[in-house]
């Protein structure tokens, strides 16, 4: 590492110890460890994923492909459909840590983990998801009163004739940022399919705000 890039990924070090950081410090702090975390599965297909925007096939494509094709061979399977998230909130967090050791830098908390697993569900929201150079479906934000996620939103074919979409969660992080009131008994998530959800940074405090279309766009 020369002295350049030792500045460059300890400035945005210090923002996470100082919980200073929002969604565009964590996408350059990935282009900056990008390189750093090839032996980090998990860290690596994040970045990469958030670099092309899901252009680059790689594990995250492959996971959500793979989960897209559970639902549609559900009726032949003899055990209940279970889909996991993508990456662990333990696996990112070892991840993120390995690579900072990696930088002879110390690890993180569990809090400013979440911080860096929510700017990164952020970032992806309105990605889209495709198969064959054909869009088959897509990511987006959602908030519950307990977590913040990642959903993926697909369309489900069998025998040639298309079924019905099917919504599961990527990533999740807990939402320690806004005061929401339940759905209902099972505290079913905010759906934001259209809007667009900015991770801003406030005096050490993340706010999820809307991205302003109009002078009376406001915070969630």
């Amino acid at each position: 590492m020369d002295r350049k890039e030792w500045s460059l990924i300890n400035y945005y070090y210090e923002k996470f110890l100082e919980n200073r950081l929002d969604e565009k410090d964590t996408y350059a702090f990935l282009i900056l460890i990008s390189n750093r975390s090839k032996e980090t599965s998990c860290i690596h297909e994040l970045a990469d994923f958030v670099m092309s925007r899901g252009k680059n096939r790689g594990g995250v494509t492959e996971y959500l492909l793979e989960a897209r094709n559970k639902f549609a061979n559900l009726g032949k399977m003899n055990t209940a459909l279970k889909i996991e998230e993508v990456f662990s909130f333990k696996e990112i967090k070892n991840g993120i840590n390995q690579v900072l050791d990696d930088c002879q830098l110390k690890g993180l908390s569990n809090e400013q983990v979440n911080d860096f697993i929510t700017c990164i569900i952020s970032l992806l929201q309105h990605v889209k998801i495709t198969e064959n150079g054909r869009e088959i479906g897509k990511l987006f934000f959602a908030i519950a009163s307990k977590q913040v996620m990642l959903m993926a939103e697909v369309e489900i074919v069998q025998n040639g004739i298309k079924k019905t979409n099917a919504v599961f969660p990527v990533l999740t992080a807990k939402n320690n940022y806004v005061a929401i009131k339940k759905q209902d008994k099972y505290d079913a998530p905010y759906f934001f399919e259209e809007k667009v959800i900015e991770i801003t940074n406030q005096g050490g405090k993340i706010e999820i705000t809307f991205v302003a279309s109009d002078p009376h766009s406001a915070k969630v």
